[in-house]
């Protein structure tokens, strides 16, 4: 996974500048939301479980990350709840959480259940939210060195 070599400073600038309390909160939020409602119909649950073969113990917001990386569960949670949204969640969300979690645990040093097999996770949908999260460190980059020049 790319994004989980980003340096600490670089992550640290990110989630600083880019990443405000408020999305995070709501990105969270609304992945407990999902990952309850989809707990509602325990078939479905255990299924999306042995897709990603997730680890017994693994933090909901990488759960999350998980399921909705792959699209058949993602057409499957949208499909069986009736939702009214688009066939696909935002890989912006995805990518943004991705970057979070991986800023807890290289800068804050806060340990997530799963974060090692997330790391490691090389299937399906996960690839394009890593290259999606990196792309967006880099290109915050690209813009903080960035200077004026006056002729």
């Amino acid at each position: 996974m790319h994004t989980y070599q980003i340096a600490k400073s670089v992550l640290n600038d990110y989630k600083n500048d880019k990443l405000s309390e408020q999305r995070v909160d709501f990105l969270i939020a609304q992945a407990n939301e999902q990952l309850d409602e989809i707990a509602t119909n325990e078939a479905l649950y255990k299924s999306f479980l042995q897709h990603v073969n997730a680890p017994q113990k693994v933090d909901k917001i990488i759960l999350w990350i998980l399921f909705m990386s792959s699209e058949s569960i993602c057409d499957e949670y949208i499909n069986e709840f009736n939702k009214g949204f688009r066939e696909i969640i935002p890989i912006s969300d995805l990518a943004d959480l991705l970057l979070y979690i991986i800023h807890l645990k290289k800068v804050k040093n806060i340990e997530l259940d799963g974060f090692d097999y997330l790391v490691a996770y090389d299937k399906e949908g996960i690839e394009e939210v890593d290259q999606y999260s990196f792309t967006n460190a880099l290109l915050y980059i690209q813009k903080s060195k960035e200077v004026v020049m006056e002729f």
